[in-house]
């Protein structure tokens, strides 16, 4: 496989009321066969001097930008590379064809793209990096630029990428990542932001509406993209669920584990990110309630989802009425 296989370069041409909206976006693999360049070079040898400088000269000093981005925001280092090879070997191993396949994911990412955009017109261009971290974060994003942990959300499913992809990208296109710039450089404002954005109810909504665009722009229910996941098991238990939501939307900490970014239980059911699920299903509502669809999804994507905002969403949304 060629460098020049590996960093495809995506550039989308869309056709809207009659005039041609140029979006390039970028979609970068080139680290992905470097690390399992390093991988295999690490596996040739016990001694740890020189795993840790394949490693480095492989991998870290070749790092694209994305991918030194991505070392500041989420941490890796060539020791722990090194430990992350030695102890997960198996596990790299079988995840080794299901990371690769993202270049053939290409067309179809292309697609959804290009749909996502006739969706939503002020769609912001960016960049895509698919990574191997050291297993601590799956999807991130920054600004108008998403990160992919490829070791931590590659699977055997086909296009399993595509999904996580318009995920992520909804996320540059909310009222937070426009504002980032702004929220790091200006102290008042991001005082007033953290002070504003405490309740359970708005990162909920923050993370559903980057789940609801995924699967709205993917056209699949999200219950088959992922059966396993929180949307599957949301829809068998929703009513349960939102008893307990009603009950917790409102604390801005010490609210139960099955919400989000852990592992809690449910009917005693091990499940995480139903907050996720619920933040879905008060974004479909919302859609499904509104006359104008393209406004609506303006609307939501412009929303600064205060807490007293996410209030207005909820009661516009009538979910739960």
């Amino acid at each position: 496989m060629t460098f020049k296989m590996c960093k495809l370069i995506i550039t989308l041409f869309f056709l809207t009321n009659g005039q041609n909206l140029y979006a390039q976006i970028k979609l970068h693999t080139e680290d992905l066969p470097r690390f399992y360049q390093a991988f295999d070079s690490v596996l040739t040898t016990n001694d740890s001097i020189k795993q840790i400088e394949f490693i480095n000269k492989l991998y870290v000093d070749k790092a694209s930008q994305g991918l030194k981005e991505f070392m500041v925001r989420r941490g890796g280092n060539s020791i722990e590379w090194r430990k992350l090879i030695l102890t997960q070997k198996e596990s790299l191993l079988e995840k080794r064809p299901w990371i690769m396949s993202v270049l053939d994911q290409q067309k179809t990412i292309e697609e959804k793209l290009k749909r996502y955009k006739e969706l939503y017109p002020n769609f912001r261009d960016g960049d895509i990096y698919f990574c191997v971290g050291i297993n601590n974060s799956g999807g991130t994003t920054f600004d108008k630029t998403v990160y992919i942990g490829t070791e931590v959300l590659a699977s055997n499913k086909k296009n399993w990428a595509v999904s996580l992809v318009l995920h992520e990208f909804t996320h540059t296109q909310q009222w937070t990542q426009r504002n980032i710039t702004k929220l790091i450089n200006d102290e008042k404002f991001l005082k007033e932001y953290e002070k504003t954005h405490t309740q359970l109810l708005g990162k909920c909504i923050e993370e559903g509406m980057a789940d609801f665009f995924s699967e709205l722009v993917n056209g699949e229910s999200l219950a088959k993209t992922n059966p396993k996941g929180q949307t599957a098991f949301g829809l068998k238990h929703e009513s349960e669920i939102w008893e307990l939501f009603k009950k917790e939307m409102s604390l801005t900490s010490n609210w139960s584990d099955v919400w989000l970014y852990s592992k809690g239980e449910f009917n005693g059911e091990k499940i995480s990110d139903l907050g996720y699920f619920i933040g879905h299903q008060i974004c479909k509502s919302y859609y499904r309630n509104s006359k104008n669809k393209k406004q609506a999804l303006e609307e939501m994507l412009a929303t600064n989802l205060t807490n007293d905002n996410a209030i207005k969403f909820l009661e516009t949304s009538k979910y739960g009425q």
